[in-house]
């Protein structure tokens, strides 16, 4: 950045928080304790609808369209807006709360299925600065009690919107005409007495300059208590499959192959050593090591956070607004200790070897230089559990004007700037250069190291807990990474009506967009150099990009109020992007509608959209990984002599081929970016209808069909580690990139830091139909409101490589595998509520389809072999009671989960963490909420 627009940056900056200021003061000095305003007028106001800039009279755009009013929000206690998103059928869960291998605690969202990356969020209709170098957003830096609506596009949006919109658009309206002060305050916990969350917020907001202007303040603190998988009985353990003596599928406690009394392998050797020293062969089914326990079930969490929203009337057709939101969130993750695992020099002279051990190793010494060479798999208990503290702060300004001009056409100019820094301190980590040095002692007196640099003590791994203190202190070390994301966003539209045909007045929209992404982070010496063992390693990230963008839409009336035709007319829109780094790129969109009688209107759109690049996946710094691989050269009865053979080339040692297995269930992968990428590109249809008879007032249904295919989609080498074994199983040739990819084992044959850099390789599908209910009417002496949304899988492909086979999804589910998170053929969601006077009950149900274990769909895993090969369908049912005691104060109670329904059990080869998909399915259990709203 060069100074004179590192001084433009500032300038605007600082022009944004003094307007912002110079509001607030001036709205504070104006009594106002009414509530939010609201509209009262009987004719509709035109108003802009998500996937669309044009403002319109019809509320019922051609994209479908999902909206979460403030109502639900309110209804479901909702204090971390991912709990909503996470319930609509369209998305997939992300990893949340509820998951910390992978995830450290942010919320995303993730419309259908297709990757958090694919998916654009917005504030107001313009873009939220990203929490990492991947671009995508915190949803936690969202506030949620000054939400006016959510509105949830499905499908790609990039005309309109730009990057990212590939799976759809997720747009959050707040609330900017407040007049009043509202303070909301409640606690939740779970049935067994744990997982508390505490949260206060206020919202403050006024009018001034007799009525020119309004101010709104909202500021919130919450706070999310740590459970841990000790504290669920279906989480405690982990478990392995295996089979019973008759040979039936059972499952047994599991682990990791990373033991405390450390496990030693090479040479043909596999052995761990007892307490007494005797060594004994590793046996996983009798030493597994149970890392369950001690792992986060629910994340802590605090966030303390502050929204400004201000606007001010100019003149009669200008008018300035702004906007600032500061978020500070700090979450801690929490693993098991490290399991220690490289290969080194052992000698034998060490005086802490049991001579049981050293008769065992001397037997490998065959120079008779007291010096083995073996890999050491150890998990460092006396050194504690990994800590992970994430602190995230994020600072958003926006600045601009907007107003009419003659005609009735919209205007309007802004600037955005955010800003995202993260200081993440990880304690737990084992330094590996200090543990090799300190297995090396000196031939005169071994009570010493061989090398004395750095404060080296002569180690002790020979047993669990044998460790003293003074060795974990020279071993241990705790690491910093340190993130900085920046976006910038200027941006100038006009919309509105050309002119008037036959069949109505002519919209549209143009505009143009300068945005430029930055991203950094930059990990300490001992992580930028791969010199640890505990979390993952990564070199620095450095890149940064920008784009010019030029747009236009344009909704064309043909017909109106004839016979056959109350409405027919076309949309179309077109977007040009220069990219620095892919060069210039289209997206565009053409469809429209046909209303033939009042009650009916049909809709379609056809667009295709694009997705360059982020910073992390054109500049990622080499970093580790832990993917959920199987390897084929596992002696399993499904390995042929080819691939044993093929194994032996790949680096298996013979002496270990016949009775190999994979140690664990994630095999280390070493990741990066590639500046060379290109753009992804996607395909998007969709065709539909909405009815709303008029001879049942306040009823309306939907129900559209969809299709996402995305091509040159960005993935990993081989579209991900299970894939590229996949693909090297069908050729076994070490010519074959993939294969060769593979040969990437330590000594004792084991897969470890196995390629994985990016390329533009993958393709996805998405089809299904999406289909909605609303129905409100009066019964009872009160209200009844019905709302229903669903959606029917029809196809959910990926293809990891060219090469790779096409996988279907569709009722599958793969966690660490191919198909991810369950993608269920059937789900829903519905709520109903009455109201009556001043009281309400609400009922929400969730439906998750049955899914299948993946292995068994794909042919990898016979069903007869599997004890879960089918999990059932799940019914999640919430209650949502609230009393209005006055006009100024009402209470809640909310009982989620109302009847305890407990998450499913799965194999290890397909679920994730805590034995099941706990992003999709609920791991706390039943849990209570209490709380007020008052209002001044």
């Amino acid at each position: 950045m060069t100074q004179k627009q590192g001084r433009t940056i500032k300038a605007g900056l600082l022009a944004g928080t003094a307007t912002f200021a110079t509001m607030m003061a001036m709205a504070l000095s104006t009594s106002a304790y009414a509530q939010e305003s609201m509209e009262t007028d009987g004719e509709l106001e035109e108003v802009v609808v998500t996937g669309s800039r044009i403002p319109r009279k019809d509320l019922v755009a051609n994209s479908p369209v999902n909206v979460i009013s403030a109502e639900e929000i309110s209804i479901g206690a909702v204090v971390e807006i991912d709990r909503v998103l996470d319930g609509m059928p369209q998305t997939a869960s992300s990893n949340g709360p509820t998951t910390n291998n992978p995830g450290n605690g942010q919320a995303n969202v993730n419309l259908r299925n297709l990757g958090t990356a694919r998916t654009l969020v917005l504030m107001n209709g313009r873009r939220f600065v990203g929490s990492a170098a991947n671009g995508v957003v915190d949803l936690n830096n969202i506030p949620p009690a000054l939400i006016k609506q959510v509105e949830v596009v499905t499908g790609g949006a990039s005309a309109v919107y730009g990057s990212d919109a590939m799976a759809g658009v997720v747009n959050f309206i707040l609330k900017d005409d407040f007049e009043g002060v509202q303070v909301n305050g409640q606690y939740g916990l779970s049935q067994e007495g744990d997982s508390e969350r505490y949260n206060v917020d206020f919202t403050l907001g006024g009018n001034f300059a007799d009525g020119r202007g309004n101010v709104v303040i909202y500021g919130n603190y919450l706070k999310r208590n740590q459970t841990l998988a000790g504290d669920r009985d279906f989480a405690a353990v982990q478990l392995g499959e295996s089979t019973d003596d008759q040979g039936n599928p059972i499952f047994i406690p599991g682990g990791s192959a990373g033991v405390p009394q450390g496990r030693f392998t090479g040479s043909g050797l596999g052995h761990i050593i007892l307490d007494d020293g005797t060594p004994v062969r590793y046996d996983s089914t009798k030493h597994a090591y149970n890392f369950a326990p001690v792992n986060n079930l629910q994340l802590p969490l605090v966030r303390h956070a502050i929204t400004g929203i201000g606007n001010y009337q100019l003149t009669d057709d200008i008018n300035l607004f702004a906007e600032m939101t500061y978020a500070h969130n700090r979450i801690e993750s929490q693993l098991a200790p490290t399991p220690f695992g490289e290969t080194m020099d052992i000698d034998l002279r060490n005086p802490y070897m049991p001579e049981a051990t050293r008769a065992l190793f001397s037997t490998i010494d065959t120079d008779g230089d007291n010096l083995v060479r073996l890999n050491i798999s150890r998990r460092m208990l006396e050194a504690g559990p990994r800590l992970q503290d994430d602190d995230n702060k994020l600072f958003r300004y926006v600045i601009g004007l907007n107003g009419e001009v003659g005609n009735g056409l919209n205007w309007e100019v802004f600037y955005n700037y955010g800003k995202t820094n993260q200081a993440q301190r990880q304690d737990g980590n084992i330094v590996v250069s200090r543990f090799i040095q300190g297995m090396l002692v000196n031939p005169d007196n071994p009570n010493e190291c061989l090398n004395p640099s750095n404060g080296c003590v002569v180690l002790n791994p020979f047993g669990e807990g044998k460790m003293t203190e003074e060795m974990i202190n020279y071993l241990k070390i705790a690491a910093t990474n340190l993130t900085a994301v920046t976006q910038q966003q200027v941006g100038a539209n006009i919309a509105g009506n050309l002119f008037e045909l036959p069949g109505g007045e002519v919209g549209f929209a143009a505009g143009v967009e300068y945005r430029k992404d930055k991203a950094e982070t930059n990990p300490d010496t001992f992580l930028a150099t791969g010199d640890i063992d505990g979390f993952n390693a990564g070199a620095p990230t450095k890149g940064d990009f920008d784009v010019k963008e030029m747009y236009l839409e344009t909704i064309v009336p043909l017909l109106s109020g004839v016979t056959g035709a109350q409405y027919l007319g076309l949309e179309a829109g077109i977007r040009f992007s220069d990219y620095s780094t892919v060069g210039g790129v289209t997206s565009y969109k053409i469809g429209g509608e046909w209303r033939p009688v009042d009650d009916v209107k049909f809709r379609g759109l056809y667009q295709q959209a694009v997705r360059a690049p982020n910073v992390n996946e054109l500049f990622l710094g080499f970093s580790n990984g832990f993917p959920g691989a199987q390897d084929f050269c596992n002696d399993t009865p499904s390995r042929t002599a080819a691939e044993r053979a093929f194994c032996l080339e790949l680096g298996v040692p013979e002496s270990l081929i016949d009775g190999f297995n994979q140690e664990n269930t994630q095999i280390q992968g070493l990741f990066g970016g590639n500046a060379g990428l290109g753009e992804e590109t996607s395909t998007t249809w969709s065709i539909g209808a909405v009815y709303t008879p008029a001879m049942v007032p306040g009823l309306t249904l939907t129900a559209d069909l969809y299709s996402i295919t995305v091509d040159n989609a960005i993935s990993s080498l081989g579209g991900g580690l299970q894939s590229m074994i996949d693909a090297c199983a069908q050729v076994l040739d070490l010519g074959n990139q993939y294969c060769q990819a593979l040969t990437a084992r330590r000594e004792d044959g084991q897969l470890e830091n196995v390629p994985q850099y990016n390329e533009n390789i993958a393709k996805f599908t998405a089809k299904g139909v999406d289909f909605s209910v609303a129905y409100n009417f009066d019964a009872f002496g009160g209200n009844f409101d019905l709302k229903l949304l669903g959606t029917r899988l029809l196809e959910a492909e990926t293809q990891a490589s060219p090469i790779s086979e096409v996988n279907d999804c569709t009722g599958l589910i793969g966690v660490r595998g191919i198909c991810g998170r369950a993608n269920p053929k059937w789900a829903t969601t519905t709520r109903l509520t009455y109201s009556v006077e001043d009281f309400s009950a609400s009922l929400r149900h969730r439906y998750i389809g049955g899914v299948t274990d993946e292995r068994v769909a794909f042919g990898t895993r016979r069903r007869e072999d599997t004890l879960v090969p089918d999990i059932p369908a799940v019914h999640y049912f919430d209650l949502g009671l609230r009393y209005t005691v006055n006009e100024n104060l009402s209470v809640f109670t909310n009982v989620d989960n109302l009847f305890n329904k407990k998450a499913p059990i799965m194999g290890a080869g397909v679920a994730g963490q805590l034995n099941t998909d706990a992003g999709t399915y609920d791991v706390v259990g039943r849990r209570f909420t209490f709380g007020f709203r008052a209002t001044f």
